[in-house]
């Protein structure tokens, strides 16, 4: 076995850590938090990747990149409510089947909005609405609404960045803006010029719709290095159509407004496991962009020790000099994106899948290594050598169990103060099962005849 476990359990040490100290920062006039659904890091230029994003790589010339930003789940409604609160998935419970999250502590919209700040959000896809997740709260818009296409699944970024745009301009005072967009998720239907921009040769016949991807996705099905060229290609174009959406947006936002660009989650196009991010913390599913600009932020500086989704909330509240959300999992990161502190807290990082699903999964990360716990065993990747994490290595059981142990001790004090009681599971409506259904988060239930009737079983 190699040495790096051992150096690994080492620097999980449940030994609680100091908060950064927060910098002496003007109050930013506004913030604006833009939630790119289903976006990996490496894909992006503005990460060395191959999709044009000029927009992301001059906000990270004007700002600070995470280099190893990691997603705490794999799925939009549990890493938004992660990213909102600061607290790890364990603590909000089945929030799809709830519609609601256990959480009793503050959420960073609500923070705001009593520090003064108009809060509103723009949503765009159907994972995220009030209804699905319960995540309104502390905004005094949650603006998520919309006409449903069962070919594309979406609400166009552009109508969710006009509807951002307007409310933004009419406020008078400090706001704080979210923006979801849901475009990068599946199916892959980036609008021209970005549907043949990188693979204009193509000559197969697989789309990136629903239908054609489903049979890869769900029943095992293996695509021609040809036809996932394509996908990923139609992906990428995805990507750069997404940068020029929110061009308007970040072009538009003042010089004292505080911008963070981020995503939820990553998407799989390796290890067998096809257009899906669900089962999975390989670093395509969990390593996600993590830009912000603002005052006191230093220009092109890069972040290069593991953050977590659930550091965002701490930062923008340092960031902004507010007082900082107690008893919760994040860290403040804002000492070392104003130079206050130069070396970052180093922390490994931990995501979860559905403890529900088949095969459940834990991922421990630090910069240079990732321990996959799975079906009771796991296994560890040199991601210096190995960034593809094709090359496991097997991990003694000791070891593998004293790192699940400094996770749930982990939990434990915000689960004491801020999680409340099992929530009830809630009935879905009909329009709700079946775009639920589209995006395969629900299965179909069959009646007696064996058709489907739409019905809320988790995949």
């Amino acid at each position: 076995m190699s040495r790096w476990p051992l150096l690994f359990l080492f620097a999980c040490s449940g030994a609680p850590e100091p908060p950064e100290p927060a910098p002496a920062v003007p109050v930013p006039a506004s913030v604006i938090l833009i939630s790119l659904d289903t976006v990996r890091a490496d894909r992006l230029a503005a990460y060395g990747g191959r999709a044009e994003t000029p927009n992301l790589v001059k906000l990270a010339h004007e700002g600070a990149r995470f280099e190893a930003a990691i997603a705490n789940f794999p799925e939009t409604a549990l890493s938004h409510w992660a990213m909102m609160t600061g607290a790890l998935p364990e603590i909000h419970g089945n929030v799809p089947e709830a519609g609601d999250s256990r959480y009793k502590g503050p959420t960073l919209a609500e923070r705001l909005q009593s520090a003064g700040y108009a809060t509103g959000a723009f949503i765009g896809g159907e994972t995220l609405t009030d209804r699905s997740t319960g995540l309104s709260r502390g905004f005094e818009v949650y603006d998520d609404a919309h006409p449903w296409d069962r070919n594309d699944l979406k609400r166009p970024g552009d109508q969710v960045c006009a509807k951002a745009m307007a409310w933004m301009q009419a406020q008078d005072g400090p706001y704080f803006a979210f923006i979801h967009l849901f475009d990068a998720h599946f199916p892959y239907t980036p609008r021209s010029p970005w549907d043949t921009r990188y693979d204009p040769g193509y000559k197969g016949t697989l789309t990136g719709s629903d239908t054609d991807l489903r049979p890869y996705r769900d029943a095992g099905k293996t695509p021609s290095p040809e036809d996932l060229a394509h996908v990923l290609a139609l992906y990428d174009g995805e990507l750069s159509e997404l940068d020029a959406i929110i061009g308007p947006v970040l072009q538009g936002a003042s010089p004292n407004t505080l911008v963070i660009v981020t995503s939820d989650h990553g998407e799989s196009f390796s290890h067998g496991y096809w257009f899906n991010h669900r089962d999975a913390l390989w670093d395509g599913v969990v390593r996600v962009p993590w830009l912000i600009r603002g005052p006191g932020v230093r220009a092109g500086s890069t972040v290069q020790a593991p953050a977590e989704l659930v550091d965002v909330a701490p930062t923008v509240l340092g960031l902004l000099g507010l007082e900082p959300l107690l008893s919760v999992h994040g860290i403040d990161r804002s000492g070392v994106l104003t130079g206050a502190q130069d070396t970052p807290q180093a922390r490994p990082a931990h995501s979860i899948t559905d403890p529900a699903r088949p095969h459940p999964q834990v991922a421990i990360r630090t910069g240079a290594a990732k321990v996959l716990v799975r079906d009771g065993s796991a296994v560890s990747y040199d991601l210096r050598r190995d960034p593809s994490e094709t090359r496991p290595t097997p991990v003694q059981a000791a070891i593998m169990d004293a790192a699940l142990q400094t996770y749930r001790r982990r939990l434990k004090p915000v689960q004491l103060k801020w999680q409340g009681p099992a929530l009830p599971a809630r009935g879905h409506a009909p329009d709700e099962l079946k775009r639920l259904e589209s995006l395969g988060y629900v299965d179909p239930v069959k009646g007696a005849d064996g058709a489907p009737v739409g019905g809320p079983g988790p995949r």
